[in-house]
């Protein structure tokens, strides 16, 4: 209380398990001849199991959520509309949020920590904010969380965030859809390895054959590439795309195989072809 009047506090907003202490504390106030702030006690946020949100749950500080790869205007809008709305207006940028909050658009039942739907909102998040600014996030985040991304890997990273935030929704997701593009060595699994049988190897000797030859690189020549392949080979799409993919970047999963392929230089994709014996 002496901390709130020294630091002149209007309005004090807290939990309704903390009720109680306001009428101890009103007329402590007014025994001190001090302007009594307004008190609103809000209903508390709960686990997803429905118990009281404690430092046991899986994120319950800022920093958990930071290491998650949590953008903060996602955090803050997904806060915001935890207990409160306005109409049907889910998405608030920092000025809608400041504007339009008010005490009377809360509810009067306790919410539920939803940790698919922070996902869900910073997904949205990821998608919308602009690439540059996105890259920097990412860039913070590495150098706090993981390790510090090489100068020289920055200028493709900047370019192919317009793919790697596609499905990610993290900070950490686009960090693993960008492996192949921070490690200059191309890690396979045991499992992903049994996918480059014989027949995987002879294509890859064909596209790489083809690829060779290539001065312009563009995805409309690496379509036909592949669908020449396709037909010589007596495929389909994943035939060819499964064993690249894995090829280039050590997983059968990630970005699009012709994203994977333009964002690299030549002689990188050339190289990682060639390990492959």
């Amino acid at each position: 209380m002496v901390d709130d009047h020294a630091m002149n506090i209007t309005h004090v907003i807290r939990g309704d398990d903390h009720k109680i202490n306001a009428f101890k504390q009103k007329q402590i106030y007014e025994a001190m001849n001090w302007k009594l702030p307004e008190f609103a006690h809000i209903p508390l946020i709960h686990s997803e199991s429905g118990s009281k949100l404690s430092k046991r749950d899986k994120a319950s500080t800022i920093d958990d959520y930071i290491k998650l790869g949590i953008l903060s205007d996602a955090l803050r809008n997904y806060l915001l509309r935890l207990g409160w709305s306005h109409k049907d207006k889910e998405i608030f940028n920092l000025e809608e949020s400041i504007k339009l909050f008010d005490l009377k658009g809360i509810g009067k039942s306790p919410s539920k920590l939803d940790m698919s739907r922070i996902l869900s909102m910073n997904e949205h998040y990821i998608k919308n904010i602009n690439e540059k600014e996105l890259f920097q996030l990412l860039k913070d985040y590495c150098q706090k969380f993981k390790k510090k991304i090489d100068n020289s890997r920055e200028k493709t990273l900047l370019k192919s965030m317009n793919f790697l935030k596609n499905k990610a929704k993290t900070l950490d997701d686009i960090y693993q859809n960008a492996q192949y593009i921070l490690n200059d060595v191309v890690k396979i699994s045991s499992e992903d390895l049994k996918l480059l049988d014989a027949s995987s190897k002879k294509i890859l000797k064909d596209f790489l054959s083809e690829y060779e030859k290539m001065t312009k690189i563009t995805k409309e020549f690496l379509e036909k590439i592949v669908n020449r392949l396709i037909d010589k080979h007596k495929t389909n799409f994943k035939g060819i795309g499964q064993p690249l993919r894995v090829a280039l970047t050590g997983s059968k999963y990630g970005p699009g195989l012709y994203n994977i392929i333009l964002s690299l230089d030549k002689n990188e994709i050339i190289k990682r072809l060639e390990m492959i014996k």
